[in-house]
């Protein structure tokens, strides 16, 4: 996944250098009769925050606890 910059790079996406604790949700939208998520992340290049979207394509039950805390991510 990569997103235009106006500086001196692309900002390119890699799951390997990012987890879920570095996603905040902006946004849920709904969208051509689904959803759409709006997180911001930083950058793994330059560390600036970037504005990412995608289609909700599965909704599943979770095994978790509702408010989740920092220990799922262990």
């Amino acid at each position: 996944m990569a997103s235009d910059h106006d500086g001196d790079h692309e900002h390119e996406l890699e799951a390997e250098y990012l987890s879920p604790s570095d996603a905040t949700v902006l946004e849920i939208e709904d969208e051509d009769g689904g959803l759409r998520l709006e997180v911001v992340l930083p950058c793994p290049t330059c560390n600036e925050p970037v504005r990412a979207s995608a289609p909700v394509e599965s909704v599943v039950d979770a095994d978790v606890e509702l408010p989740v805390d920092d220990s799922i991510y262990d």
